[in-house]
């Protein structure tokens, strides 16, 4: 259902419509066949990210802040056309249920954030952004707790420093999503060795810590080996304009996850750029170019075939990773289109 959602027929670049282009009773400025709600929205962005889905997933995050920014600041309109980047007539200019579908995704879906007082317990399960190199989330209750997180990562791992006020017991279980391939080498508390599990999804791994957070500040560093993200850039397009935007639709790694495929769908003719973290471990890439910037950082970029602008057709991109110590080989084959 996921890869369904995250198709052109349901997916804008502004958000989600609420039925298929391809049903015979679309309508994209028919408030209930075929226009873009962005609670809709808000809704398939924390769904994708309960079941791991994080590239969909932020991009209708991203649709929803974005509309909050375009116009009268913090004013989310309550429906779009499913057609054209405008919203319909009828629709109210600020809703408070548009408007609740950024923070609601933000804060269950990205951060996974659920807060327990009966039991004071905090579950703080994020899944970040590849460009995301650090974020704060302040003012956390737990009961009578109050805490401030701070996450700063790089290639070699991440460090969460907490730091918590006020009264009574505070239990955090931090589980924040990581690559398939990302091995990890250690796990300390304040310099203490701590234990860890992890759980295993298709799509990602989550390592699963359980600890107790003391007054003042707490400091946790994990050092990882062989991480690795991507991301697609997501905008709102000209106010009247169609979609233009890449989507992923679906991925599925390798049985040692030495490899990646992506299958996406573009505009035909258009060209792409996937934003990579950790790319030095890539070997080659079939379905796209792989182009290594002198900052470190790597990305992929793809033109989908065609010369249809307003045509969107499936692509596969395919992603080689090396083994340990291996060297790399620069690989470019046209981009494999199944329309």
């Amino acid at each position: 259902m996921i890869d369904h959602l995250a198709d052109t027929d349901h997916q804008t670049d502004w958000g989600m419509r609420i039925i298929s282009s391809q049903n015979p009773v679309y309508d994209p400025g028919g408030y209930h066949f075929g226009s873009v709600w962005p609670l809709f929205t808000g809704w398939a962005a924390v769904g994708e990210y309960r079941y791991h889905r994080a590239v969909p997933a932020y991009s209708n995050l991203r649709s929803n802040a974005l509309l909050a920014l375009d116009g009268a600041l913090g004013h989310v309109t309550e429906v779009l056309s499913g057609d054209y980047y405008q919203p319909l007539s009828t629709s109210s200019p600020h809703q408070i249920w548009s408007a609740a579908m950024v923070v609601g995704p933000v804060l269950r879906g990205l951060l996974g954030l659920e807060t327990d007082a009966t039991s004071h317990q905090l579950r703080f399960a994020p899944h970040v952004p590849a460009e995301w190199k650090s974020f704060e989330v302040r003012n956390v209750h737990v009961a009578g707790a109050t805490l401030d997180l701070k996450y700063q990562r790089t290639k070699e791992g991440f460090t969460l420093e907490m730091r918590r006020t006020g009264s009574g017991d505070c239990l955090m279980e931090f589980s924040p999503a990581l690559s398939p391939r990302a091995e990890v080498l250690s796990a300390e508390i304040d310099g203490r060795p701590v234990s860890l599990r992890v759980e295993r999804n298709s799509e990602d791994q989550h390592i699963v810590l359980r600890f107790p957070v003391y007054s003042g500040p707490t400091t946790l560093h994990v050092r990882l080996r062989n991480d690795f993200g991507y991301n697609i850039s997501s905008n709102l397009p000209p106010l009247g304009e169609r979609s233009q935007g890449l989507r992923v639709l679906s991925e599925s790694w390798g049985p040692k996850y030495e490899s990646l495929t992506v299958n996406v769908s573009g505009v035909s003719g258009k060209q792409y750029d996937l934003s990579l973290w950790n790319s030095g471990q890539i070997a080659s890439v079939e379905g796209g170019k792989f182009i290594q910037e002198e900052s470190g950082q790597g990305r992929i970029r793809v033109e989908l075939p065609g010369t249809d602008l307003y045509s969107y057709v499936h692509a596969t991109i395919s992603i080689h990773f090396t083994a340990e110590g291996g060297a790399r080989k620069q690989v470019v084959k046209p981009a494999k289109s199944s329309d």
